[in-house]
């Protein structure tokens, strides 16, 4: 039996709609539904693992996540992929470690999934315990089955032009890239600006839009990543300072003359309506938990997670204020976050599908 994955509701006139939680905004910019277009996606992988299981007889695809600590986003954000898993057809592993756990088990732990046959995504849920080093335990993933894009033979394929090809994309950067073919915004011809140069983001993204074809593709560094989150924090008559906004105005130079405005640093609502030139296409990939707010609209972003104080969820983008200027644009949540998720469910049966080649 094929699992069932309905269609997401479709946006409102005026409203941006993702379901029981929603991202209202009034001015006209379109909304790039990510919500629906996950939802058809997995439906997608989910018919393939189906085709597969009844053509060649084989187990499903599974997918291992090594969870280190108790730390409740990461522990949600692990239930949610399994979640969508099970909804596709696929094994979910769920390899949970304590937070005290030594640098050496969690290797193991990396190394015998690696061995296992039944396993054909293994991710490590970031972040990990500051006593771990992170870089070390992502070495420890087989290329071949680093469904998150993240080890460095990948990354540093990603990188390269021509025939060295990555076994993976990083999840991030492929669902928002997917989003946007789906959605039929071509970059080919245009000017792209990446907000933030993380390794799981910025950086991946930028490569992403290169080989797509953008004319040109410029990096906003943490240096003025940085610089911009502070001017947030100054007063009205810090921010009039001359200098300040010469500064200010040199940062986003190539972000208001770009067509394509992707942003990924982890500031809440950094991005407003001088950050965008009118009918540019932007796509929020940041997600921050702030305090709950009174008016009616954030009401309906509200989250809880064990242990923590109800909080609402919003992006890096100021979705009321950009939405005027735009041509269109995601929203938080229910754009970037749902991609994300489906994209880690291609990833995975991407490399199901590799090994059933071998196998042959």
């Amino acid at each position: 039996t094929v699992p069932q994955f309905p269609d997401a509701p479709r946006a409102r006139a005026g409203v941006g709609w993702v379901g029981f939680r929603a991202s209202y905004w009034t001015g006209p910019a379109r909304l790039l539904d990510g919500r629906l277009h996950a939802t058809r996606w997995k439906r997608e992988i989910a018919d393939a693992v189906a085709r597969r299981g009844a053509a060649l007889g084989v187990p499903p695809p599974g997918l291992a996540a090594v969870v280190v600590g108790d730390r409740a986003d990461s522990l949600l954000y692990v239930r949610r992929k399994g979640e969508a898993c099970e909804a596709a057809g696929m094994r979910f592993f769920h390899e949970h470690l304590p937070g005290d756990v030594d640098q050496e088990t969690v290797r193991a732990v990396l190394r015998r999934l690696n061995e296992d046959d039944d396993v054909h995504g293994v991710l490590l849920q970031l972040p990990v315990p500051g006593h771990l080093s992170e870089s070390r335990l992502l070495e420890c993933i087989n290329p071949r089955k680093d469904v998150d894009g993240l080890h460095p033979n990948n990354v540093g394929r990603l990188a390269m032009r021509g025939v060295w090809r990555p076994a993976f994309m990083p999840c991030a950067p492929l669902g928002c890239a997917e989003l946007l073919r789906r959605e039929g915004v071509d970059v080919r011809g245009k000017a792209v600006a990446v907000v933030g140069d993380s390794n799981v983001v910025g950086m991946p993204m930028s490569w992403l839009m290169r080989d797509a074809g953008a004319a040109s593709t410029t990096l906003l560094h943490t240096q003025a990543v940085n610089f911009l989150k502070k001017y947030q924090s100054l007063s009205p008559r810090e921010k009039e300072r001359a200098e300040t906004k010469r500064a200010r105005d040199d940062a986003l130079r190539a972000v208001r003359d770009a067509d394509v405005v992707v942003v990924g640093v982890g500031a809440p609502e950094i991005v407003t309506r001088d950050w965008v030139k009118p009918g540019a296409v932007v796509v929020d990939i940041g997600i921050n938990a702030v305090p709950l707010r009174e008016s009616e609209d954030e009401k309906k972003k509200v989250e809880k997670l064990p242990g923590r104080a109800a909080f609402s969820v919003v992006g890096d983008v100021h979705a009321e204020d950009v939405s005027h200027v735009a041509g269109a644009m995601t929203c938080v949540p229910g754009g970037a976050g749902p991609m994300t998720i489906a994209a880690l469910l291609s990833n995975t049966f991407l490399g199901a599908s590799r090994r059933d080649r071998q196998a042959a």
